[in-house]
């Protein structure tokens, strides 16, 4: 059997706060179709998981940050994705850095210019 990938948005169906309905497997993984990651990958997207209070929750029961500092720095450092995966609903969703963060994907840039200059 295969696994199943799903697109979902942020502002319209299917919505990706809706994961909990739309998969039906024990192990989920979330990869943000962006090609860098930024305040939807850091904060929005965490918040519509279900996963940005359970990282804050672990960053202060570990004595690192007091709610205010957890809740601001933790982004822009990206902790969210060190602490994969997280528990929910007797689930395990893992969060992945934006795809385009891969250094692959610059190669992939790349070539498709080369590609198109050759062409032209």
């Amino acid at each position: 059997k295969y696994a199943a990938v799903l697109n979902v948005y942020m502002e319209e169906p299917p919505l990706v706060s809706d994961w909990r309905k739309l998969t039906k497997t024990r192990n989920v993984v979330v990869v943000p179709f962006f090609i860098s990651d930024g305040l939807h990958s850091y904060e929005d997207i965490p918040a519509l998981l279900g996963i940005a209070n359970q990282l804050s929750a672990r960053l202060r029961s570990a004595g690192r940050h007091t709610a205010r500092q957890a809740n601001s720095s933790h982004a822009a450092r990206g902790e969210i994705f060190r602490h994969n995966p997280y528990a929910i609903d007797n689930r395990s969703l893992s969060y992945a850095p934006s795809i385009g963060t891969d250094p692959g994907v610059a190669d992939i840039i790349i070539e498709q210019a080369a590609n198109f200059d050759a062409e032209s």
